[in-house]
């Protein structure tokens, strides 16, 4: 039986209508910040960065301090130029849709956290680069690429009790009888873990959300408190049984892989051109600092054609990990019914056109993933 402004697959209709509003500015705000930043990113090619680079080496520093500097000026100047749109589309949308509880100040200073770490890591990693375009101007890629897989191997280990900490706040969950239940749980799905979590995200948003974070040693269960004071408790392990479906198929150390074997294929292809084509932009040498921006275009050009595929595995493996959440819990209601309340809550549209879902869901729609309890349910019963 359909509620009242209620959908088929019970979805709000008012929610949904405005989601699909949210989507549609989003994407116009992302166009146009695309834009600009592209137009940056021929200046760059077209003589800015070859002045950056001179002004640098001007300031008669060691080589790898020169480097930083202009890496510095690069960053900074992008961060400037993509602000009033991290503004727009991360404050101001969020704000007006009724999906964020943050204070500008709140926000300004996360935006100021990301901006720092992001300029350390783009520093580090472009003196880095340039010291393998200078010491192996044949195989440097590839020793970037090995690189690139062991940091993203450390930060995984790390996030959850180094980086995630920096945003919100984080309390082991204090009800005895809900932490013994979710435990047991991960203990049904052959899944150890760690403890868990309560993440203080109500401060900041309105939306919710579950998760198993970090490796080994680090993986725990972490809940929002948005999720822990709005959705039953059936509701939640559905959401956590689908988190801890993709640690019992190992589906973090997967994405290592996957993710190594495409970077792999981005970092041959962006170097193949770069190496036949940094000499017709005017550098001085294939590890001239001011070519970091051509580099970094071909490997934008080679990502961008590997996005669709790589989405449509992260589809697959998101339907395997909703398939075991409702083998483990044989509670199709409860798994359907928190699709439904993730999707209004968070103002996710969960009746996708085509190509938005081939070219921009990670997930499988909202819609898709009710059809998928509901059919479970006629084969095995409501639940169990």
């Amino acid at each position: 039986m359909i509620e009242i402004g209620t959908d088929p697959w019970g979805f709000d209709v008012e929610r949904q209508a405005l989601a699909r509003r949210l989507q549609r500015r989003r994407r116009r705000l992302s166009w146009v910040r695309t834009g600009v930043l592209v137009t940056y990113l021929i200046a760059l090619l077209a003589g800015l960065s070859s002045a950056v680079r001179d002004w640098a080496l001007s300031l008669h520093l060691p080589g790898w301090a020169a480097s930083s500097v202009y890496l510095l000026v690069l960053v900074a100047i992008g961060w400037a130029i993509g602000w009033p749109f991290a503004y727009l589309g991360g404050f101001r949308l969020e704000r007006s849709s009724g999906m964020s509880a943050q204070s500008l100040r709140s926000w300004f200073l996360d935006e100021l956290k990301s901006f720092a770490l992001g300029l350390g890591a783009v520093v580090v990693a472009g003196d880095v680069l340039l010291g393998l375009l200078e010491s192996e101007p044949i195989g440097w890629w590839l020793l970037a690429w090995a690189l690139g897989l062991v940091v993203t191997l450390v930060l995984g280990f790390l996030a959850p009790v180094v980086l995630a900490p920096l945003f919100y706040r984080f309390r082991p969950l204090k009800d005895p009888d809900l932490r013994s239940r979710f435990e047991a749980l991960a203990s049904r799905a052959g899944v150890p873990v760690l403890g868990v979590y309560e993440m203080g995200a109500s401060r900041k948003t309105r939306r919710s959300n579950a998760a198993v974070m970090g490796f080994s040693r680090t993986r725990r269960i972490v809940i929002t408190d948005t999720m822990l004071g709005a959705y039953t408790v059936e509701e939640i392990e559905s959401v956590l049984a689908h988190e801890l479906g993709h640690q019992r198929f190992l589906d973090p150390l997967k994405g290592v892989v996957v993710g190594a074997l495409l970077s792999f294929v981005m970092w041959s292809v962006a170097a193949g051109a770069y190496a036949a084509t940094w000499s017709a932009f005017g550098f001085r040498s294939l590890a001239d600092m001011a070519g970091l921006p051509l580099l970094l275009l071909y490997s934008g050009l080679v990502s961008s054609a590997l996005g669709p595929a790589e989405l449509w595995w992260s589809r697959r493996r998101e339907a395997r990990a909703d398939q075991f959440s409702l083998e483990l819990t044989r509670n199709p209601a409860a798994f359907a019914s928190a699709m439904v309340r993730l999707n209004d809550q968070n103002l996710g549209v969960a009746h996708p056109h085509a190509w938005e879902k081939w070219l921009l869901y990670s997930h499988p729609p909202g819609s898709e993933r009710v059809d998928m309890a509901r059919a479970f349910g006629d084969r095995h019963g409501p639940a169990a």
